[in-house]
């Protein structure tokens, strides 16, 4: 597995010469030999020695926090120093028709994906929302070409995630299984938890994906600046949220994968995964991001990682030569 994920509250990741160990009161979880690790994924308090952080740095193997709710909390990656590029993606930035064409481009993206999804159920289980909701985003995708500001662009993203997750619930065909909105910090129900986990999956990954190749995570076209806040990645993750994670989602309900048993009730009201289901999704999410497909017209196959990376450096090379970056649109 390219990809080491802790799980496990106090554990610790020790240097054991050319490998890493996962060490929880004194019985070793795993031990994988740092060749081949692409990625470390800390989803608890974990605790990372000098020697091994120092490690990780040297080899560009980032490690990415978050947390079993869903929530990205940062990435630590040796990243590449790159005055050029940045002073060009500063430039762009500032040029507020680039940015405005970039971010029209992703929302367009974005609308297309969820109304792909929406029609792909409505063929298989017709439902006469699904369809009207789909064509409700196709006059949207028609005016989204005509705004002229970021924050119209932005408003056109809320009304089309407004329809879609108005009827995502009819997409769930599981008894006992039920969503009505999107809700999250907690997210309050199974769905909304596995919607946030892998978002949170997702935005790791792009980060990492940015971050290698030397762009500021900070300044995002669509998304304004904030303190701490990977803008540029939140950019893609809203191209990719429908392509892997909802359709992930769907398809574990759907197939009785996960049930309401896979859940816990915390405290302050929301609901995350149970130790073992959460294992469970981990390796079903790694499936689903390792796995070829070929989308049509396209010669090769790839992975959805292997997209994310292609879609990284699309953006850098945009970005470095001045030229407009057009997002990917998937089959769905």
């Amino acid at each position: 597995m390219p990809v080491l994920y802790v799980t496990q509250p106090g554990a610790e990741i020790r240097k054991y010469g050319e490998r890493l160990r996962v060490v929880w009161q004194d019985e070793t979880l795993t031990a994988i030999p740092l060749r081949d690790i692409d990625r470390v994924v800390l989803l608890a308090p974990v605790q990372l020695s000098a020697v091994v952080t120092r490690m990780l740095l040297d080899n560009s193997v980032p490690v990415i926090f978050g947390t079993t709710k869903g929530r990205y909390c940062g990435t630590l990656s040796s990243g590449s120093e790159n005055t050029a590029l940045l002073m060009q993606q500063v430039d762009l930035y500032r040029d507020t028709g680039y940015r405005l064409s970039v971010a029209q481009g992703i929302v367009g993206a974005k609308i297309r994906h969820q109304r792909s999804l929406l029609r792909r159920y409505a063929r298989n289980h017709p439902h006469p929302e699904l369809s009207a909701v789909a064509d409700q985003m196709t006059l949207l995708l028609n005016r989204l070409e005509n705004t002229t500001t970021i924050p119209e662009a932005m408003g056109f993203e809320g009304q089309a995630s407004a329809l879609y997750f108005g009827v995502f619930g009819e997409c769930l065909r599981q008894e006992g299984v039920e969503f009505t909105h999107r809700n999250r910090r907690p997210p309050r129900d199974p769905v909304n938890a596995l919607l946030s986990f892998g978002y949170m999956l997702i935005t790791g990954e792009v980060v990492g994906a940015l971050s290698a190749l030397g762009l500021h995570l900070g300044l995002g076209f669509l998304h304004e600046i904030l303190p701490n806040r990977p803008s540029l990645a939140l950019d893609l993750v809203e191209i990719l949220r429908q392509p892997v994670v909802d359709r992930l989602t769907l398809s574990l309900f759907n197939r009785r994968i996960f049930t309401p048993d896979d859940f816990h009730h915390t405290d302050n009201g929301g609901v995350r995964l149970l130790e073992d289901p959460l294992k469970r999704y981990l390796l079903l999410y790694e499936r689903a991001m390792t796995t070829p497909f070929q989308q049509p017209g396209d010669e090769t196959q790839r992975t959805f990682r292997q997209i994310i990376t292609d879609m990284a450096q699309a953006l850098r090379k945009a970005i470095r030569d001045g030229e407009l970056w057009t997002p990917i649109v998937l089959d769905l």
